[in-house]
């Protein structure tokens, strides 16, 4: 669907829901729309995606949205292996690199991810920091963390959980294990 612009009967046909429910969502502020000269409300695409976001609700295919993952990582071959990885789940994945944490911060902001997979050994801005940065903010704090590190214990993983990644795995990890988390993680 190559829409930009919908109705209120559109989207409830999308979702599955009834229509009063879509009226609702809009009267209460939660799904941004605007009015016609004649009254009806209209949905902007990128206004119904960012509410699906926002609400943890699955994104329809119909809408062409490529799910967008962010790779963290200062080394070469774990960017390679991981985004070798990721084209066995979905080659529309949308994928963006970042080499140290400060460009995580700023990729995270501009390319606007589902998916964080953040190496907790960085240059600079280290994953703990980042992955504070992302689950703190309420423009990020919905965005998915997969923390990875060669370095794993015990104490680091339960420090990455506890600033709110939502998995964690040790390098090197075998691609089933790590591919059945991607695909849990962007549901």
């Amino acid at each position: 669907m190559r829409k930009n612009i919908f109705t209120t009967y559109e989207i409830s046909k999308l979702l599955g829901c009834d229509l009063t429910t879509v009226i609702k969502w809009i009267n209460d502020g939660k799904l941004i729309a605007y009015r016609t000269p004649g009254g009806h409300r209209r949905v902007r695409k990128e206004d119904l995606v960012e509410f699906l976001k926002k609400y943890n609700l699955p994104i329809p295919e119909e809408l062409g949205i490529k799910p967008k993952v962010l790779i963290v990582d200062d080394d070469p071959d774990s960017v390679d292996l991981i985004r070798g990885y990721l084209s066995r789940i979905d080659s529309k994945l949308e994928i963006e690199i970042a080499r140290d944490g400060f460009e995580a911060g700023r990729k995270v902001v501009e390319f606007k991810p589902e998916l964080v997979i953040l190496d907790v050994r960085l240059p600079g801005i280290n994953g703990y920091q980042v992955c504070r940065n992302i689950k703190s903010d309420e423009k990020t704090k919905n965005i998915k963390v997969l923390a990875i590190t060669a370095y794993a214990s015990p104490e680091d993983k339960q420090k990455m959980l506890s600033l709110g990644a939502d998995a964690y795995l040790p390098k090197p990890f075998p691609p089933e294990k790590f591919l059945k988390i991607i695909k849990k993680l962007l549901k």
